[in-house]
């Protein structure tokens, strides 16, 4: 089952999330920024900008919906619910189709994806009359039959003499069909020919006064047997149809009090027609014809849709306010989300002694231009996200500096967060925090960035050891002067590495065992003026005062794939790893870094998909993370991968089209070593999958299991955790007949309660016994498990 992600409550409480089960993802995208509502009786389903969720009326809580639950998209653009056959249409983005079925079932309609269309495919809305749902787009209307869940009909090339028109609405009259549209109001019988272009009547100049143009019609609705059309200009106001005699065109006349600069929805129930648009918030026009405020709007804020519910209260979605809970007499209430406040994702930071993990929003591209972006940092403990911004924060709390694009935590706690333009922030919460630019010194005389002009103040990485030691990467292309530092809290002093060619480009970092520093080079020169910079590389440097040995560089003549490299990791047992345009590369010793003959070596596929070439060499491998078994995580453009410790074999392979992954491209993965939750950063948004690896700090206590007891409808896997790491595990029952056995991975081991026959356990206490290798550390753990 998917995890839970953002549960909602009113009154802006909110609760921590619940593990999920190993093997399982969580959903951690922002469920602010509503667009769309369907109001679907106990459920109120909620489109946003970047997620799809459910309301539950009863329980006041959210669920984030995704492929798990059996979705077949990401991003939806329309949605309604028809009341009658109790089903919900979902329309993506990219024209799929969804039906949410009232059994729970979903079914997929993708003709209109797989279908070739010249031009755009883009989705406005959808609406339901009778047994169909219109869905309008930008090449037309298809209609969906709601009985027979196919698509019978899509009318394109409606528009004056056969063009292709946009469609942005669409209404039902009685034998009348409507179209918004980028060429005017088209209107049809529908029992004319609807594919035929001449069945479409063009209202030329409906609205006095003044000539209007065609894209001014965005909203319609059909109330009390009557179309109405919100119009933007001129007048904008809201108009009604008024048949004319028979055949006659008819006439638009104007509905007095329902002035606004931009309409957003028009929605029609038994209560009468309401009207969401940006200067009134939510009104209600009657069939009297009398217009009321039932949301007043918020100052600096738009609202997106309103419903009505059963009860006759109101839930309105405001694009910066969020969900709102309105009923008569009582405060309008708000559904606080608990979640990241954007999708913006850029670096991530799993830190296993404080369990807490960072994301950083960035950032900088692919050929290192500033994004701009002041989003801030999120903060993820306990179940619950902090969001650290200037919307959250004010400015004495929290500096707010630009591009904030990598951390690092030192055993004290203290996140060092590197923004590319605003130097190094040291964050210990708000109003407690210190920011380091070439401007802003940490004590008279010794500021970080030294030689970096104003504006330049660009950290690319940051890393700390085990003495609380951060050392700095500052790209900042000044000739001959280093940009790595090492910076000492304990002491508050800085220290600059001595420069060597390329050394004013660095960009990624890490620390082997030996405490030498792994330091890329970028892929692009910051200073084309310098002849010494090259293209990418790596350098393996000794950052001791006293060092004797000379920085050494790596390239393609030294093993790599490729110079453009991505990021550099240390695995379990000391090994440096590079991520790299042409797969990944390995340097098996870094005690020998500065041998005559060190060099990277290529890893080689030696089982299954990809046997007998090097790991990924096709793939641009973006970024990399080791779990705690020493696998290796792999993030490309095509999805997240999970290699064996020595990348042998490809051992699981996720994309968007099988798993909750919101996206194939893959920008960063990192893996909190306490749960085994393995966090995975897209280009839209973050999700964490829950792994089967972790590290044991200390001795082994078994005291985690889970779940337990395992309840008789569990068809997940069962997670024990805090063994000896890569111990050995056997699993048995009270009589001490062996059930299970298997190495676990880190501290960790999973058990999918069956035993070497495949059969389901039955009902009973089992025995988790381990050890280390040499039959030490041991210690036992019990499951329950329960029968029905």
């Amino acid at each position: 089952m998917l995890g839970v992600a953002g549960l909602l409550f009113i009154a802006g409480t909110a609760r921590a999330q619940g593990p999920v089960g190993y093997g399982d993802w969580q959903l951690h995208l922002p469920t602010n920024r509503p667009l769309r509502l369907a109001d679907a009786g106990d459920r109120l389903y909620v489109a946003t900008e970047n997620a799809f969720y459910f309301l539950d009326k009863k329980q006041s809580t959210t669920q984030v919906l995704s492929r798990r639950d059996g979705l077949n998209d990401v991003k939806v653009a329309a949605l309604a619910h028809d009341s009658v056959s109790k089903q919900t249409v979902v329309v993506y983005a990219n024209t799929n189709i969804d039906v949410l079925r009232p059994n729970g079932s979903v079914r997929n309609l993708n003709d209109v994806l797989r279908k070739s269309i010249q031009g755009k495919k883009e989705v406005y809305r959808v609406s339901i009359s009778g047994t169909k749902a219109y869905i309008s787009t930008s090449f037309g209307i298809v209609v969906l039959n709601l009985t027979k869940l196919e698509i019978s009909d899509t009318y394109s090339n409606i528009g004056p003499g056969g063009t292709v028109a946009a469609v942005y609405d669409v209404t039902v009259a009685g034998n009348t069909i409507v179209a918004a549209t980028s060429a005017g109001l088209l209107r049809a019988s529908l029992t004319a020919n609807l594919l035929d272009y001449r069945s479409w009547v063009l209202d030329q100049q409906p609205l006095p006064p003044g000539p209007a143009t065609p894209n001014v019609y965005r909203v319609l609705a059909t109330f009390a047997g009557q179309i109405y059309a919100g119009v933007d200009n001129p007048g904008l106001s809201l108009y009604k149809f008024i048949p004319g005699a028979a055949g006659a065109l008819g006439r638009w006349q104007q509905v007095p009090d329902t002035y606004t600069l931009q309409f957003r929805t028009l929605r029609a129930n038994v209560a009468g027609l309401y009207i969401t648009d940006d200067n009134y918030g939510v009104r209600r026009l009657d069939r009297n014809g009398v217009v009321t405020t039932i949301v007043p709007p918020r100052p600096g804020t738009f609202t997106t849709d309103a419903v009505r519910s059963r009860d006759g209260s109101h839930y309105v979605a405001n694009y910066a306010v969020g969900l709102q809970w309105v009923r008569a007499g009582q405060p309008t209430e708000v559904f606080e989300a608990n979640g990241p406040e954007s999708s913006n994702s850029f670096g991530l930071l799993a830190d296993a002694r404080s369990n807490k993990v960072n994301v950083f929003t960035g950032g900088y591209s692919e050929r290192y231009l500033p994004f701009g972006r002041r989003a801030g940092f999120y903060e993820y403990e306990g179940g619950q996200w902090t969001n650290v911004t200037s919307l959250k924060l004010p400015a004495t709390d929290f500096p707010n500096p630009i591009n904030v694009s990598r951390g690092t935590r030192t055993p004290d706690g203290t996140l060092y967060v590197g923004s590319f333009g605003g130097g190094l922030l040291e964050w210990k919460g708000p109003g407690q925090f210190r920011q380091f630019t070439s401007t802003a010194a940490s004590a008279p005389g010794s500021p970080i960035l030294p030689y970096a002009s104003a504006g330049n103040d660009r950290v690319s990485d940051v890393t700390s050891d085990a003495e609380g030691n951060v050392y700095v990467v500052n790209p900042h292309g000044a000739p001959n002067t280093s940009g790595l530092y090492a910076f000492t809290p304990s002491a508050n002093t800085w220290r600059t590495i001595p420069w060597v060619p390329n050394f004013e480009n660095l960009d990624r970092i890490t620390l082997d065992d030996q405490g030498i520093v792994w330091a890329t080079v970028a892929r692009k020169p910051n200073n084309p003026s310098i002849s010494t910079q090259t293209e990418g590389g790596l350098f393996a440097i000794d950052p001791k005062p006293t060092a004797t040995e000379r920085p050494r560089f790596f390239s393609t003549a030294s093993g790599l794939p490729d110079n453009q490299l991505y990021e550099v990791v240390k695995d379990r047992r000391g090994a440096i790893w590079v991520a790299t345009i042409k797969g990944v590369a390995v340097f098996n010793d870094p005690s020998g870094a500065f041998g005559a003959n060190a060099a990277f070596t290529l890893p080689y596929v030696r089982r299954g998909e990809g046997k007998d070439f090097p790991v990924l060499f096709t793939e641009a491998v973006r970024t990399m993370a080791v779990d705690g078994a020493d696998r290796k995580w792999f993030g490309t453009d095509n999805g997240l991968w999970l290699f064996s410790p020595d990348a042998d074999e490809a051992l699981l392979h996720f994309t968007k089209e099988n798993s909750p992954l919101p996206s194939n491209r893959i920008v960063d993965v990192k893996v909190n070593d306490k749960t085994g939750e393995v966090w995975v950063a897209t280009d839209a948004g973050v999700v964490a999958y829950r792994g089967s690896a972790t590290i044991t700090e200390g001795d082994p206590k078994c005291t985690a299991v889970f779940p337990n007891p395992v309840r008789p409808d569990f068809a997940g896997t069962v997670g024990i955790t805090g063994l000896a790491n890569n111990g050995l595990v056997k699993i048995t029952d009270v009589a001490g007949h062996l059930v299970y056995a298997t190495k676990a991975n880190g501290g960790a081991v999973t058990w999918d309660l069956t035993t070497p026959d495949g059969q389901r356990v039955r009902s009973g206490v089992y025995l988790v016994l381990s050890s280390d290798a040499d039959g030490k550390n041991g210690c036992i753990s019990k499951i329950a498990v329960l029968s029905k």
